[in-house]
């Protein structure tokens, strides 16, 4: 199916990932005990999806959802949260895995680290 459009949202938090940097460590600088993280979803659809109103995905019942992930993200350090090492890649991976089967056509889940400028974003099957 070809997808015209992307829907996106987006929310931002703070975090502590909990994990060490050894290239901060090597370089004699601290370690940095909390970040700015932006949490986006994207859901990608066709034309033909459109329905009366005019959008495929409802971007309020979305973006509850990821309010849930940004109060479980939020709330105390990463490796507290999970049963593997919780780099950005296996957080996003598990994010989509828990999201795709309430949000149809879920294409991306992207972690964004704004305090040191990176993004991952995990999309299935590319």
């Amino acid at each position: 199916m070809h997808r015209e459009y992307e829907v996106e949202v987006e929310r931002v938090f703070r975090a502590r990932q909990g994990l060490s940097s050894p290239v901060r460590a090597a370089a004699g600088l601290p370690s940095v005990s909390e970040i700015e993280v932006v949490l986006r979803a994207g859901v990608g659809f066709g034309e033909g999806q459109l329905t009366e109103r005019g959008w495929f995905v409802d971007t309020d019942a979305l973006a509850a959802r990821l309010d849930e992930w940004v109060r479980l993200l939020s709330g105390q350090p990463w490796p507290a949260l999970f049963a593997f090492r919780p780099t950005f890649e296996l957080v996003a991976r598990e994010i989509f895995g828990r999201l795709a089967p309430h949000v149809p056509q879920l294409a991306y889940v992207e972690l964004a680290d704004r305090t040191f400028g990176s993004r991952t974003r995990y999309r299935p099957g590319i």
